[in-house]
């Protein structure tokens, strides 16, 4: 195998690499931020039911009060009842307090309605702590451990980067140019083993002269049809 063509492939696998590496870096913020979000969410839903059951109180005190005022009314219209001599004004009375103990009774059976629903979100508030409690440390350990991997990555990012611009110093000028275009446009794949007279770049079949100038091995060979650089495997 030709020199120029072994030290090509060593590049190319640096740069698959740091393909694969950099994608993958890129990726991690998004899924970061997808846990965030589930944690949030999470979070956002236990908040959701403690601040209903502390709705239902406020709204159970107003009911309380309001009942509260309206007994002390009945207890006005009795004692207006009591000093009154005539009996349409004892009836108008009577008919007044009849109205108010009905919109007591109302109110009485809101207040029934919500402490029924308080004592329904009461084990939905515990379970909704609980899976917080739960989802969070799982979503965290899994924002720590892409985290970790962000370093590691970054890590061997470097590390490539740094090998990859050594081993372009071998490569000529001209070969090197003609390696990044076919890395960009043929998938990372510029250079490729001829198989069976087959390019595995593009499944096509080359020429016999093709063949024979590879095995020849004087001068670097390109596939006729998809242009990728070609080798012969071991």
């Amino acid at each position: 195998m030709l020199q120029a063509i072994e030290t090509l492939l060593a590049l190319q696998d640096r740069d698959q690499r740091l393909r694969t590496f950099r994608s993958e870096l890129k990726a991690i913020p998004l899924e970061i931020s997808s846990k965030e979000r589930l944690i949030a969410e999470s979070a956002a839903r236990l908040e959701a039911a403690k601040t209903r059951a502390k709705a239902i109180e406020v709204e159970k005190k107003s009911l309380e009060l309001e009942a509260a005022t309206k007994g002390d009314q009945i207890l006005r219209y009795k004692t207006q009842q009591m000093q009154t001599r005539k009996n349409e004004e004892f009836t108008a009375l009577t008919h007044e307090i009849a109205n108010v103990e009905g919109l007591i009774s109302v109110l009485e059976d809101k207040e029934l309605a919500l402490m029924e629903e308080a004592d329904t979100l009461k084990p939905q508030i515990a379970e909704a702590e609980k899976t917080f409690i739960s989802e969070k440390a799982k979503y965290e350990a899994q924002i720590a451990s892409l985290r970790e991997k962000t370093q590691n990555l970054s890590t061997l990012v470097n590390e490539l980067d740094a090998a990859r611009t050594l081993a372009r110093q071998d490569v000529d000028e001209d070969l090197l140019e003609r390696y990044d275009r076919l890395f960009e446009t043929k998938n990372a794949r510029a250079i490729v083993p001829l198989e069976n007279e087959v390019c595995t770049g593009c499944h096509m079949k080359v020429t016999t002269q093709t063949t024979l100038e590879l095995r020849a091995q004087k001068n670097i060979t390109s596939c006729p049809q998809c242009g990728r650089l070609l080798y012969l495997p071991f």
